[in-house]
């Protein structure tokens, strides 16, 4: 893909892999993901892996019981301008320990920010766990799911987990490209830091897994600008001469 870094200020990206080993396919092709999107666009990376965490998520129901370093990484999935997630299939899902930290997201942090889906399994058979597993889950944040994910299997890598298939780096390149005019408008860049503090600090103090949470039908976005205001750009309504007398 061509170098063409026009972002000035670098895309706040934090990529999620749910893999519970290391090394790990699903890492490996995460950041096959985003070695393509570097190439075209200016990124700011925070890789977050349940191979290091996965440990310290323990039996935690409240987000307080989490340890310093886990919160920071959920700080900074609340914070993302665009997410890259990925897990390898267990029994048809996304693993348990990935599902347990996205349970401690701010439920109302992620409304519109983009999402691109990856996932890794054994055998083709899988490749709708992106479809009827991680899509329903980042709709739940009524996140904005990209519209091609990446699927790769056991003989797309090398015996050392790195990505070896030329049909895999195609669709790794398919999936940025279709992203990249939608990243390139996120608005945020950078500036959803100060806009999800006061979420972060209040699930830091009492985000429960099993808490009941009544949430509005739309839930307010902390990363686009009112809808309002854009329609008026696409069609600008006429002006009212105040000065008219009928």
């Amino acid at each position: 893909m061509p170098n063409h870094k026009t972002i000035a200020t670098p895309l706040n990206i934090v990529a999620v892999s749910g893999g519970l080993n290391s090394p790990s396919k699903t890492e490996s092709l995460i950041q096959a993901i985003l070695d393509e999107l570097s190439e075209a666009i200016s990124i700011k990376v925070h890789f977050i892996k349940l191979s290091e965490i996965g440990p310290l998520l323990g039996g935690a129901i409240y987000r307080n019981q989490l340890p310093q370093r886990v919160q920071d990484d959920l700080a900074a999935v609340e914070a993302a301008d665009a997410l890259i997630v990925g897990t390898p299939v267990y029994r048809a899902s996304f693993t348990g320990l990935f599902k347990h930290f996205f349970d401690f997201v701010e439920q109302t942090a992620l409304v519109d920010v983009p999402v691109l889906l990856a996932a890794s399994g054994g055998s083709d058979r899988h490749a709708l766990v992106l479809e009827h597993q991680l899509r329903p889950l980042f709709s739940f944040f009524q996140a904005q799911t990209l519209p091609i994910g990446v699927y790769a299997t056991d003989r797309d890598f090398t015996p050392e987990y790195t990505v070896k298939s030329e049909q895999l780096s195609d669709r790794v390149t398919l999936a940025v490209a279709r992203a990249l005019p939608i990243l390139e408008w996120a608005p945020a860049k950078g500036q959803r830091a100060a806009a999800t503090r006061a979420k972060t600090e209040q699930a830091n103090q009492n985000l429960g897994i099993n808490k009941q949470i009544e949430q509005a039908d739309v839930l307010p976005s902390a990363a686009v600008p009112d809808l309002d205001a854009a329609e008026s750009r696409l069609h600008p309504k006429p002006q009212k001469n105040l000065n008219h007398v009928a």
